[in-house]
């Protein structure tokens, strides 16, 4: 077995960090427990491989909560914040902010599933999702990193490039402009343990984006107009997608 070294063991680091996020911004049905050991995973990783201190504040504060917290009691408290179709006050869909229109929508769409795609990740079946939910585009960040992570331990430095790009322009055009955003709209509904996670989802990725060498983005506005119901299905890498590559 190859060892990791420490740009490859980073990498896995911010994929940990990635697949809780991703798993956070879900309905919380199923898997309390992995939930909550993730999260203590990630605050541990956020110390001791990515000198993250906003994030991992953010992360330690998560812990407690989500630790105190039955699944009847964090159910409600997700439904509360986001609804149980597309909230107008806190969507978790980045084309409900600033798109104003189902044309301008469709191409927003268009362009997050053009980066999964181009990264050979499939649509999986039975996922009943829109590429624009936050959890998916997390998810497609999780993959890219640990493929970072792979790549530098069994690849050369092109397909770190090539992944390295992939993340920098991704957090550049989508998660950079709206995560913030979320975290406000969430800050002013709540107190518990999904205000935790989105300060933790605003703080890393505008940690990463600095880590990539990108200027500050300039953040979305939630669209005053209604909300469009574009269908859309989901990406990329964690285990609750069980995607497939394409072939």
């Amino acid at each position: 077995q190859v060892p990791l070294d420490a740009r490859a063991a980073e990498a896995l680091a911010r994929s940990a960090v990635y697949r809780f996020l991703s798993r956070a911004f879900l309905p919380p049905e199923d898997g309390l427990e992995t939930m909550r050991a993730e999260g203590d995973g990630a605050a541990g990783l956020l110390r001791r491989h990515l000198s993250a201190g906003e994030s991992a504040a953010a992360a330690e504060a998560a812990g407690p909560v989500l630790a105190a917290t039955d699944g009847a009691a964090l159910r409600e408290e997700y439904y509360h914040i986001f609804g149980h179709q597309i909230s107008r006050d806190c969507p978790l869909y980045e084309t409900q902010y600033d798109a104003g229109h189902v044309f301008q929508q469709a191409q927003q769409l268009a362009d997050i599933a053009g980066f999964y795609l181009a990264f050979g990740l499939e649509i999986a079946n039975g996922v009943h999702e829109r590429p624009d939910h936050i959890s998916l585009e997390l998810e497609f960040m999780q993959a890219l990193t640990f493929r970072e992570a792979y790549a530098r331990t069994h690849h050369g430095s092109g397909e770190v490039e090539l992944l390295r790009e992939g993340q920098s322009s991704f957090i550049r055009d989508h998660l950079s402009r709206w995560a913030p955003v979320l975290a406000r709209l969430v800050r002013g509904r709540a107190e518990g343990f999904y205000r935790h996670v989105a300060d933790l989802a605003a703080s890393f990725v505008a940690a990463e984006a600095a880590g990539l060498g990108l200027p500050a983005a300039e953040e979305a506005g939630l669209a005053a107009t209604p909300d469009v119901d574009l269908e859309g299905k989901a990406p990329c890498g964690a285990d609750q997608c069980a995607v497939e590559p394409s072939s």
